[in-house]
């Protein structure tokens, strides 16, 4: 068995075989959803070959920036992992998680987040992390909308609105660093939608003066189907809480949804904040899929984190068990998911009593419209 790099030319390959393991019915939708992992580009995934040259086990790979507040992290994502059922219980997907590791550290990333939590990834240190609100809403969910939605009109996603998606996401706190090209192919490969069986669609709220405020990406229940009942979710969101509130609305009446599934992170609090207020239910999970550190000082460092831990002569300790260390005491973590949880959430079970506000790292919402 050959394990090395798949070549872009052998993507074809991966796309075949994740199809075979994820698609039932004959609905092949892995090549068209993830073009990030199996079109042309630079490969950076990884898989098990026989001797022949037939990919038996692949794991998907692609590099990716987060933009969190001022800094940038780098990192990797990883998805579309499978083996052919004959090649499995051979302990070739733990080999290729292995490569992966090296090759993202190689390129100085400081995190791998896993589509998944497999014990293949938790055994060896990946951890479910940050903090995100959902909430079910329905018609009866808007008896009040902020004053704003007076002076907006919806409609349907032009092209020309591309330059105006981007504005959006980019003013998010954090956000995934998209390119217009990706974020473009990212808007037409629709995976979150074909994994739900649903399509997608995309509403805009537009101002008097034909300015778009706000976005809101939807996955929905096609037409045709009447086997259940007309549930919705958010796949991704922009604008000012004010314009995405009442576009949730929107999206309930004009698509005639029983209800409608949005997650918002942690950060996003002046939304959440609109939700509460309107008494919705709310119930918290976790963000999507896993973390895996590769290199906990460039993570502190691409976080910020490490600048806080200097002002106030901090210091982590990482191996031998997870602990902080100040000039006057030391206070340990009971596991290394504690210290994860004070990393990405900002209501972590643990708590030091060292009168510190310890800054939360924001990350954006990673089953969203960039899902790998």
């Amino acid at each position: 068995m050959q394990i090395r790099r798949v070549l872009t030319h052998e993507l074809k390959q991966a796309a075949l075989l994740a199809e075979d393991v994820f698609c039932a019915d004959g609905d092949r939708y892995m090549e068209s959803s993830f073009p990030a992992l199996f079109q042309t580009g630079i490969s950076h995934s990884y898989g098990a070959f026989t001797p022949e040259g037939v990919l038996v086990s692949f794991m998907g790979m692609v590099p990716v920036q987060i933009q969190s507040g001022t800094y940038t992290v780098s990192a990797y994502s990883i998805g579309a992992v499978c083996t052919h059922p004959d090649y499995r219980g051979q302990g070739l997907a733990g080999q290729l998680l292995e490569l992966c590791r090296q090759h993202a550290r190689s390129a100085g990333a400081s995190v791998l987040f896993i589509s998944g939590d497999r014990s293949l990834y938790t055994r060896v240190g990946s951890v479910p992390f940050g903090q995100i609100s959902v909430f079910e809403l329905s018609t009866a969910s808007f008896s009040t909308l902020p004053d704003a939605s007076l002076h907006l009109s919806y409609r349907d996603l032009l092209p020309q609105d591309i330059f105006a998606v981007a504005h959006h996401i980019q003013a998010q706190y954090a956000h995934i660093r998209w390119g217009l090209g990706d974020l473009q192919q990212f808007i037409a490969a629709h995976p979150m939608a074909n994994i739900n069986k649903q399509q997608q669609h995309i509403r805009v709220a537009e101002t008097a003066d034909h300015q778009v405020a706000g976005f809101v990406i939807l996955s929905i229940p096609y037409e045709e189907d009447t086997a259940t009942s007309r549930i919705g979710s958010v796949i991704e969101y922009g604008g000012d809480p004010e314009v995405v509130y009442p576009l949730f609305a929107d999206a309930i009446t004009h698509y005639q949804l029983s209800s409608l599934t949005v997650r918002i992170p942690w950060q996003d609090k002046s939304l959440i904040d609109l939700f509460l207020k309107a008494n919705i239910p709310v119930s918290i999970e976790k963000n999507g899929g896993t973390l895996l550190v590769l290199d906990h000082d460039l993570l502190l460092e691409q976080t910020g984190v490490q600048d806080f831990l200097n002002a106030h002569d901090i210091k982590v300790q990482l191996d031998n068990g997870y602990a902080l260390h100040t000039p006057s005491a030391s206070y340990p973590f009971n596991s290394a998911q504690e210290w994860y949880d004070l990393l990405f959430d900002p209501v972590a079970t643990f708590t030091v009593e060292m009168n510190l506000a310890f800054p939360t790292v924001p990350l954006p919402y990673l089953y969203g419209l960039y899902f790998i």
